[in-house]
Parts: structure tokens; sequence; C-alpha cells
């Protein structure tokens, strides 16, 4: 018996043995190989670099440094290191209060692997444990390598850092580079980045336990009603993939609806103020509920072997995101169902995401003219807010990528133009552009074939061994599930659509590049109180209607007032709102005053044309920033009477908020009681949410 089976037994106990290929990417890695190791989920990628570092540590000093994208992924991966007896610590955002602790170990030679964030080569404090020899790196791992390339599904600027530093380790050291999602050209890629001689190990990407169905179903509500009908047939527990954070929310209060447990997960979630997101994962992972529905947010690192079932409400963008994704499933079981339901709007919020994803051309030469225009002591992000229409997410990519770019460089908090001469290579952002757009296509074409699913699927993924799986709907030649709704399901789903409500959320500072004062804290007293939203824009039930209303007849129906004073009666009385002003515009003077008036009427409260529009002001949706929207409502819109009870403020849309908020504001000022906001339609983020 060799040494590595030996080790991994005792770990793992008798009955352990490697699984294909795995024995001979260690011996790689040990014999100080490059190596890119392409796998699919839950083939064992993390234990051929944490088998690897424990025979390293066994006969020298230096660590492993592993490059892990999310802080799931680190704590999982933590988790897989203790079975192998070995410390491994990490340096991360939200363990700020451990780093000096870590890098005492490290200096100590007490750790054995540190995990860290590609952003955190960036970091200048981490840069000195570098410098100052305090990481003696004996192997180097790049976990979900894929994100190196820019043909990749998940390409991430931060990812072009990891290169630099391969490049000038010493030759002896090892680079293990691992994937689950990577084709022929993202394999040639990472190789062309990481050297030509890397070896690389690569097994078949057959999910044996999956069992793939496609169901079309156009609208929400009949999703909505299929999940109802269905969802308690499906074993086990499960996840609900969803495109937006507006349709995850739609699906989670679907499910309450229906006393089915359930949970809800996507980035901003602990923001918004509902649960922490530790405690949704927890419940998930304990089989507390039975579904958890999720954004792409929920996708690596969380390791739970027996997820029965993945539904996607719409189809992902790519088949390999889709393959990711469905990864999750049956990993430890015989047996998965992958539901892949397939809507209207999906290629409208795909292709939003796509024609999104890279920084435009005119963009990265705006902010760069302007920082050349600037070099000392440079620009803050919050300047070129001030100084760019666009919004502050798109600038601060545009800032990394130039940074990563090495097109500018960070100080302090300014940014600086370096010497290079630079500028965008647009022909290569068309060119992966292009390959989004073909993914997408061979996404539709997906749901469309005829054959096996999983052979589509591993075919794109340039399987060798892509076979038939004789599991899926099509192999079988009948459904998995049924697909069939119940009329009476489906029309409770229609009335849930209509009246679902959202919750409009006050601003509670000014933009930073305001400078009220030193906090730009707006003060509570002037603050608007919690609103409502009758729908979002566009969708299914009222979003419709508003529409039409607002772009064809310049008129809302009364079926709007009727159902805008059904949300707000209890919620008018709860609240003690007395009387009704709505914010006016000069293009079109009389849609959203006379709308207030009837709801107004309806609701039996006094109506006051309390605030006047004092110019003809850019439409808030062309602007991008918080700064310029702050100022164009500053100066659109001034109040001339109030009464002094609680008043209900109407628009027809709410985006960024900044029109209640300085209307809000205004009306306080001049003596209202609290302002509550209503809106028709929510129209943030209209094609689509990450």
């Amino acid at each position: 018996m060799g040494e590595l089976l030996r080790e991994l037994k005792a770990a793992y106990g008798e009955d352990a043995e490697f699984r294909e290929g795995q024995e001979e990417a260690i011996q790689g890695v040990l014999d100080g190989k490059r190596m890119l190791v392409v796998q699919k989920t839950g083939w064992g990628k993390s234990l051929v670099y944490f088998l690897a570092t424990k025979m390293i540590r066994a006969r020298e000093e230096g660590i492993t440094l592993i490059i892990s994208p999310l802080l799931a992924l680190m704590n999982n991966q933590i988790a897989a290191a203790d079975k192998l007896g070995l410390h491994v610590a990490t340096i991360n955002s939200e363990n700020t209060d451990d780093w000096d602790a870590v890098v005492e170990e490290l200096k100590n030679n007490r750790v054995d692997a540190l995990i860290i964030s590609p952003e955190r080569l960036a970091n200048d404090e981490f840069k000195e444990l570098l410098n100052e020899g305090i990481l003696q790196i004996r192997l180097f791992v790049v976990d979900e390598a894929h994100c190196i390339s820019d043909w990749g599904h998940d390409f991430r600027p931060d990812y072009r850092r990891i290169v630099d530093v391969i490049r000038i380790l010493p030759p002896y050291i090892p680079v293990l580079a691992t994937t689950a999602t990577a084709n022929d050209r993202v394999v040639q890629d990472i190789r062309s980045q990481l050297g030509e001689d890397v070896a690389v190990s690569r097994g078949s990407l057959m999910r044996e336990s999956l069992e793939i169905q496609v169901i079309k179903l156009r609208t929400r509500e009949e999703r909505l009603a299929w999940i109802a009908d269905h969802i308690e047939e499906l074993k086990g527990t499960g996840i609900i993939y969803c495109l937006t954070v507006n349709d995850c929310q739609l699906v989670y209060k679907w499910l309450q609806e229906n006393q089915i447990a359930s949970k809800c997960y996507y980035a901003d979630i602990e923001r918004d103020g509902t649960e922490k997101k530790a405690e949704i994962v927890s419940a998930f992972l304990d089989n507390q509920i039975k579904v958890l529905v999720a954004t792409v947010a929920f996708g690596m690192g969380f390791d739970k072997p027996d997820i029965g079932f993945v539904i996607h409400f719409q189809k992902p963008g790519n088949l390999v995101a889709y393959y990711q994704q469905i990864g999750r499933a049956g990993r430890g079981i015989d047996r998965a169902l992958a539901v892949l339901m397939q809507g209207d709007e999906d290629d409208r919020i795909n292709n939003y995401f796509i024609e999104s994803a890279f920084p435009t051309e005119n963009l990265m030469t705006e902010i760069m003219e302007e920082i050349r225009k600037n070099p000392d002591p440079g620009l803050k992000q919050a300047d070129l807010e001030r100084l760019i229409n666009m919004k502050s997410s798109k600038i601060k990519a545009c800032l990394k990528y130039l940074t990563v770019e090495k097109a500018i460089y960070k100080e302090g908090t300014y940014y600086r133009p370096t010497a290079r001469l630079w500028k965008p290579d647009m022909e290569k952002s068309g060119k992966i552009t292009e390959i989004r757009r073909n993914e997408l296509r061979q996404m539709n074409e997906f749901t469309d074939t005829a054959k096996c699913y999983m052979k589509y699927i591993a075919d794109i993924l340039d399987d060798p061994q892509a076979c038939s799986c004789g599991r899926c709907s099509n192999c079988l030649g009948r459904p998995l599930v049924s697909a069939d709704i119940r009329q009476g399901t489906l029309e409770t789903a229609q009335r849930f659509v209509r009246q679902d409500f959202g919750v409009i959320q006050p601003r509670k500072q000014w933009p930073t590049s305001v400078f009220i004062d030193e906090r730009n804290k707006i003060q509570p007293e002037f603050l608007c109180e919690p609103g409502r939203v009758l729908s979002s824009y566009g969708s299914s039930g009222w979003g419709e209607w508003i529409i039409r209303g607002k772009y064809k007849d310049g008129h809302f129906d009364d079926r709007l007032v009727e159902a805008a004073a059904e949300l707000l009666g209890d919620f008018a009385e709860e609240n003690d709102i007395k009387w009704v002003t709505a914010v006016p515009s000069l293009r079109r003077p009389d849609l959203v005053p006379g709308f207030a008036r009837r709801l107004a009427e309806r609701m039996h409260l006094r109506y006051a044309e309390a605030i006047e529009k004092v110019q003809d002001s850019v439409c808030q949706k062309e602007l991008n920033t918080s700064f310029r929207q702050h100022q164009n409502a500053e100066a659109s819109f001034k109040v001339n009477q109030v009464l002094e009870e609680n008043v209900l403020l109407v628009d027809d849309m709410v985006d960024s908020g900044w029109t209640f908020t300085v209307c809000g504001y205004k009306l306080r000022r001049h003596g209202s009681g609290k302002v509550f906001p209503f809106a028709l339609a929510n129209s943030a983020g209209r094609t689509g949410d990450e």
C-alpha cells in the first residue's frame, strides 16, 4: 500500500479509496508539476491539494496558499481539511478581528494552509506578508480556475492578479488549478496563462445521479402554480433558482402562502433586514426546510450531499452555469431531479446580463480622461460619481478592471493614472459578448432538444466520455414529474401576483458627494416612512396595466385605483394617514395627480396638491448615480402648502427612491405629518437584478 493511500485511509477509514485520477493528481503536485484538474462537482478536488499539503508539511516548512472566490467555499474547505488534521486559516473581509492572530500563527509556522480571495492579492497589508517573507509558499492553489479565463462563464478581473503572482513564483513551487466547468477553449486559455507545461487531469463530467426534465410554462403564474402542485411530490430538500432578486422574493412569498417550509437567499439579503445568511444556510443544511429559493449567490461552497432536486424558475444564460447549479444535487444519493422551467421573460433578462457584463468603451474612456485630468492627488470613486452619469456599481467595476489592467493605481482612497498608454480592447470584449450570445442560443437549443439532456451538456463541455444518460425525460420518453397544473391553483397564483406588493424602504443618508454634514445622515424627523408599491414594472399582474396606462392611454384604469385602495386600506388606517398628495409631472400633468385624486376619493381621504414641479427635468431613470438623481429631484420640486396630518405621497414609478426622499423631506420641512410613499410600480432593475 502506497503512502498516499495509507494517509487517505487514516483520515477517512479503511474502506476509503481514491477516485479515478485523484492519486495521480496528488503525485503530480508532489513532483513539482503545474497542474489543471478538470473534474465534476463532488469528485474531490479539495482532497488533492489538502493531501498534497499534508505530505509537503511533513517534509519541510512552508504553507499552501489557496485562492478561493467565495467565503462559503472557504468555510467548506476548512471543514474538509480538518479530517486530514490540517490547520487551515483564512484572511477575508469578514474576519478582520482575527487577522493579527492569523499573522502571528503564520510567523510561528503553525498554519498548514491559508485561504484568501483573489481581491486580497491587491491588499497592501497582504502584500507586506509576501514581501517580508512571512508567507513561505510551497504550493499555490487556484480554486474555481475558470474565473481566470476571459472566455469562462464566470470571469472575474481580480483573478488576473493570480497570474501575475504565478509568473514570479520560483519554478520549483507546484501550482494546482481546479475547476468543474471548463470546455476546451477555457482549458487552453488557462494553460496559456499558467504556462504551456501545465499538465491537464480531466475526467468525465457525466453526473449519473441526475435526472433532467424541461417544462415550458410561459407565465410566472403558471410556474408558481406548478411549484405549488408538485413540490411536495419531490423527495428530500432542494433549491429553486431564480434569475432576479424580485423573482426570488415572489417565489418565496408564494411558498410561504402555500405553507411550504422555505427560506430565501440572495447576495444582499442581510442588508434588506431579514435573516442572517448563516442561519438560512444552517436551516437548509439541517433539512429544517423543504426548499431554498436563491439567486446564483447560493452556489459554490455549500456541501450538502443529499439535495434531492434543483428547480430553475427561469433558464440560465448558458449551459455551463446550468450544469454547475444542478451539480449541487445528487452528490451523495443515487437519484436527484433537475427541473428546468422556461418562461417568456428568460431571454430578456439574460440578454440584459450579457449586454451589461463588460464596461463600455465610452465609460472606461470617460473615467480615464477624468483621472488623467486630475493626476494629483487623483480622484475618489465618489468624485467620479459626480462627474460621470453612470451607476456606482459600474464605475466600481470599471475602476477594478482598469486597476487590474494597470491603467490606473490606487493610493489610499484616490485613483491615479499610470504611465502606461492604455486603450480598451473592445475587439476582445466584442468576441466574448458574441460567445455569450452563442451560449444563450445553445441554452435555447437545449430546451428544445429531443436527445439526451445530460449528453448535450457534456458535449458542450467537450467531455470525451459524453454518452446518453438513460435517465432523463428524453431518454425515457416520458415525464419524470407531471407538467400539469390545476386550474384552481393557477387562478390562485394569478390573484396572488396581482395582490403581491413591495415595500419601499426609506433612504436614510444623502449621497456621499452631497456633503450635508460629516455623516450625511437624513435627520430622523425628515425621513420618509416605509411605503408600499403595487407591482414590479412590466410584470404579469398589474405591471402590464400600468405600462399601458402611462405610455398608451395617458390615464390609469379605475381597476388600478381599486387595487391600490385594497392594498392601502388597512395600511392607511394603521398609520393614521389623513390626506393624499402626488408627485407632479410637466409632461403628463394629470396622470399621477388624477390617479391620486381618485384614490383619495375612493379611500375617503382629503387630497391636496402640495408639491409643484418647477422645471422640466431629466427623467430620473436616465440618471445613474445617487448624486445626480438627488440633484435632479432637489431642483425639480417645491412645496407650496401642507396639511399637518400624516400623508400618502403618490407616484407612478419608484426607482432609486430619490424623488420620494426629496419630496418627503420637503413636505416634512414644511410641517406635514409623517410621509408614506406609494408607487404603482417598482421600475428599479427593470430587466434583472443579480
